[in-house]
């Protein structure tokens, strides 16, 4: 029970968010040899005798402090507290030091994580006794013990060695402990010290030498294929040069050539959100008119507003008086003319009702009088708040537009468009001719303040959708602009901007399309690549316009930033678009396909489409053409003999796409019957496409539901299974039996390299299916998982009854040597999910008795995330070397057929 209970402990997962490559890098104890990915180097790994009366190099909680006695410096713990050097990454070490017990007991960690709770071996120190013990987050196993007998006016010395699984512990060169850890051992960490109450205990003289990890590589971010959750792109009004966009996970980005590059500009901003914490979750950034080096940026599902004073260069933050927390994000600022420290920040406070589509959120604004430094809610109601605008000939009316494409109203119909008298004190509804009350932007005429113009409609409340314009200050609206596809159905309306060096000039956009009025709003011009049913540069579907700005000296410059798409640039007036976004991407992508024949040929597929790159990612091309048009996407997969062969699915509609050109061209092969976009609970698409390595004209396809069914937050339910096609994916047929009592929710797919009949499958909760005669019948193979959930699977080319296949729900990977008859967990250096969580969720197939949840470090166990392993990929020459990535902890590497892992993460940006 023992070795079954730790393997509960130490996991990983892989999903790819951003496109990144290694160079050459190496290797992880023990003993193994150095490789090109990684090394192990030796010398002195840390040393600190206290003698310049600091400790500079240490964490100290309270309760530490250097001491001195006779004109000797050493380190002082007292009460139950805690310290550890600043150090990572361990591996074979020797650790010896001087210690003296004034006053109680003492805990000596050795090959100390704190990623994820506490893991660790520990020295319990008494007066009579020396125990060696063992600690998986919340289980404490006693190793070896030692009878000793400490004076407490005497220094001593103690000395613990460490290589590989072997632990020996010397007492003034005395061996008082050998033991060999054969369950699972901890082969990496630090050294620290934990004092108890009335205890007083000093250190000295510590010297750590051994052996450390050197990853030889670093990851390199590409730059990527354009996408993220793209917000405002704002020109400075005094150098049109310098601009910026916000995204999410990106963050804050800056251009100083006019939009041709950008640069990250973050420094200050500390708020982190996503799966892996490494997410920058900016959305809105207002520049303000008075004074142009004070820019304000808000966060999204995260509390943070942030000032900059040196026009973005650095923030601070500034929200005392914000009173939610992660419920809150920021649409807008609003600056008031002549007086910057009178500053408005809209919101939308989310409440986790589910509408019909998206969640139903609330509104307000906030008010700060004193540059930011304090804020108060000056409006709250039902529906989100997206523009705060001035009068600029009368500071005391203000205009709040609420609303936008993909929220819903907790009120129901929405707000419509907010006005104030009385600088923002209180606030009245507008809407006499407003038909579409989702109003996602608004924007004022520049010579004339009663001119308004209101970009209206949502996802789900498409009606009226279009742009309005009121020339009365907000008294009547007219509709200029009906964004009607077809008789009775309209495209929600996101942007409207004027140009401000033609004031006729008018842009209007959508996801499907831009409109441009050359005469102030009486006519438009709609302008869209029609056979693709949407706008932007070739192969690229744009996504959903948020912010629009036209260059202030040329009225047919614009610029979009985009839900889901990136900076796009047109300069003739939005016939044409090209991608602007080099140097940043906030791209969610989910799937990577490398030429058997060419690797720097390169196709992946993510929210923003698919896209090819021909060099080894620095460059990408978007492959989004007719009829490869859906929303969202799943899989791509290329011909291992032919790679300008290619399938692609999406997520949604059950569609299969077909290449045969390198993605220039495609044809749709198969779309599910029952798939539907429009219905929230039969969104289905192909998560898994697989060539069969001996014959490239038989492929599996496996069917699963949405992104937000297995994460949790939507609909649950069956989807649709196994498909397989024998003439290179030109037709397809089900091939579901065995799996007619499962929920065929399909992950990954694995064909044996030499038989084509030879399958094996991975499933969300019903675990590993396999097929000997290509899909005719399935049986279960889950005998040693310790979860149902299978996120991966890989085969070795050389051995093809090797097969490793990584879990989700925290429980790590596994192998099988015999073709699936038994799996055995492979985790040693991997942190995975503490087993309380695993009985939460009901998930763990086991009869191991798991203990009931506490709290550990003050982290409550049902907040710490699990992992959940996405890919494994196996070397094709070197079939020992493997690589994993988690979901929060990053890339993984073993050199030993999984024996042990190292993390990889150098230079690894994003890390889920």
């Amino acid at each position: 029970m023992y070795s079954r209970f730790l393997f509960i402990r130490f996991t990983i997962s892989i999903i790819f968010v951003f496109v990144l490559i290694a160079l050459p890098s190496a290797a992880q104890p023990p003993p193994r040899p150095d490789t090109p990915f990684i090394r192990m180097e030796e010398g002195i790994l840390f040393q600190d005798d206290f003698q310049d009366g600091n400790a500079d190099g240490w964490v100290l909680e309270p309760g530490w402090k250097v001491s001195s006695e006779r004109g000797n410096y050493f380190l002082s713990g007292c009460r139950h507290s805690f310290t550890k050097p600043n150090a990572s990454g361990w591996s074979d070490y020797t650790i010896e030091a001087r210690f003296r017990m004034v006053k109680g007991s003492f805990n000596f960690n050795l090959r100390y994580n704190d990623n994820i709770g506490h893991i660790r071996y520990f020295l319990s120190f008494q007066s009579d006794s020396l125990v060696l013990r063992k600690q998986i987050i919340s289980d404490f196993f006693v190793l070896s013990r030692s009878t000793v007998s400490l004076d407490p006016k005497r220094w001593y010395t103690i000395k613990a060695d460490l290589k590989g699984n072997n632990i020996k512990i010397y007492l003034d060169d005395s061996l008082k402990i050998d033991y060999r850890d054969r369950e699972i051992p901890i082969l990496s960490g630090i050294f620290s010290f934990t004092t108890f109450d009335d205890s007083i205990i000093n250190f000295d003289d510590i010297v750590v030498s051994g052996k450390y990890i050197v990853q030889r590589s670093r990851w390199v971010k590409t730059g990527g294929p354009s996408g993220g959750l793209g917000y405002d792109v704002r020109i400075h009004p005094l150098d049109k040069a310098v601009m910026f966009v916000t995204d999410t996970p990106s963050g804050v980005n800056k251009s100083y050539d006019g939009g041709n590059n950008w640069v990250q500009r973050n420094k200050g901003i500390t708020c982190r959100t996503g799966p892996s914490g490494n997410g920058i979750p900016i959305f809105c950034l207002t520049i303000d008119p008075n004074n142009p080096d004070i820019v304000w940026a808000g966060t999204a599902s995260m509390r943070g507003i942030y000032k900059s004073i040196d026009c973005g260069e650095t923030w601070t933050k500034k929200d005392r008086g914000i009173v939610e927390w992660n419920e809150i994000t920021f649409r807008n600022f609003g600056v008031c003319p002549g007086n910057s420290r009178i500053v408005f920040a809209g919101a939308e406070i989310t409440t986790g009702i589910q509408g019909k589509e998206f969640d139903k959120a609330k509104g307000k604004i906030y008010k700060t009088e004193d540059g930011g430094e304090n804020w108060r809610c000056v409006w709250e109601g039902g529906s989100l708040v997206r523009f705060i605008l001035f009068d600029p000939a009368n500071p005391d009316i203000l205009y709040a537009s609420t609303g936008i494409f993909d929220r819903e109203a907790y009120n129901g119909a929405g707000s419509g468009v907010l006005k104030s008298t009385d600088g923002g004190n209180s606030w009245r509804q507008i809407n006499n001719g407003l038909h579409n009350l989702f109003v996602g932007f608004l924007e004022m005429h520049p010579d004339d303040p009663q001119v308004i113009f209101a970009a209206a409609g949502n996802n789900t409340y498409r009606a009226n959708s279009g742009v309005y314009k009121t020339t009365n200050g907000g008294r009547s609206w007219v509709q200029i602009l009906k964004t009607e596809l077809s008789h009775g159905e309209f495209e929600v309306c996101t942007v409207v901007t004027i140009s401000p060096s033609n004031l006729k000039v008018i842009y209007a956009g959508g996801a499907r399309a831009f409109y441009r009025s050359d005469d102030g709003g009486k006519s438009w011009k709609k302008l869209w690549r029609k056979a693709e049913y949407c706008w932007g540069p070739p192969g690229v579907r744009a996504g959903f316009p948020i912010s629009a700005v036209v260059d202030p000296d040329d009225p047919m410059t614009v610029f979009v930033n985009n839900y889901g798409g990136g900076v796009f640039k047109s300069i003739d007036g939005c016939k044409n678009w090209i991608d602007c976004s080099a140097g940043y991407t906030g791209a969610d992508l989910h799937d990577i396909a490398v030429s058997a024949h060419d690797p720097d040929m390169i196709y992946t597929i993510g929210r923003s489409g698919p896209f090819k790159s021909l060099n080894g990612g620095q460059k990408w091309t978007g492959l989004a053409f007719s009829p490869a048009v859906f929303p969202e996407w799943n899989a791509v997969s290329s011909n291992p003999q032919n790679p300008r062969e290619l399938l692609i699915s999406d997520e949604f509609d059950g569609s299969l796409l077909r290449s045969t050109d390198g993605g220039n061209s495609w044809k749709l092969v198969f779309q599910h019957p029952l798939a539907r976009d429009d219905d929230l609970a039969n969104r289905h698409g192909f998560k898994a496409i697989t060539y069969a390595p001996s014959n490239s004209n038989v492929i599996y396809a496996g069917m699963r539901k949405g992104r937000r069914t297995i994460t949790g937050s939507f609909h649950g339910g069956p989807s649709f299974g196994i498909y397989k096609s024998v003439d290179g994916g030109k037709s397809w047929k089900e091939k579901n039996k065995g799996l007619e009592r499962y929920d065929k929710n399909i992950n990954s797919i694995a064909v044996h390299p030499n038989n084509p009949d030879i399958v094996y499958a991975a499933t969300w909760r019903d675990g590993i299916f396999k097929t000997d005669d290509g899909g005719e019948s399935w049986k279960a193979i889950n005998n040693g998982l310790l979860s149902l959930d299978v996120r991966s699977l890989a085969i070795d080319p050389s051995n093809p009854d090797v097969l490793y296949a990584g879990l989700g729900e925290g429980v790590g990977i596994f192998k099988t040597f015999n073709g699936g008859t038994l799996w055995e967990p492979i985790n040693a250096g991997i942190l995975v999910e503490c087993p309380s969580y695993l009985q939460r969720v009901g998930q763990v197939q086991t009869g191991v008795s798991l203990e009931k949840p506490k709290r550990v470090i003050g982290v409550d166990y049902y907040s710490i995330p699990w992992t959940s392993i996405g890919s494994i990929v196996i070397d094709p020459v070197d079939t020992e070397i493997l690589y994993a990535a988690d979901l929060h902890l990053g890339i993984y590497l073993s050199t030993d057929g999984g024996v042990s892992w190292t993390p990889i993460n150098v230079g690894l940006s994003t890390k889920a």
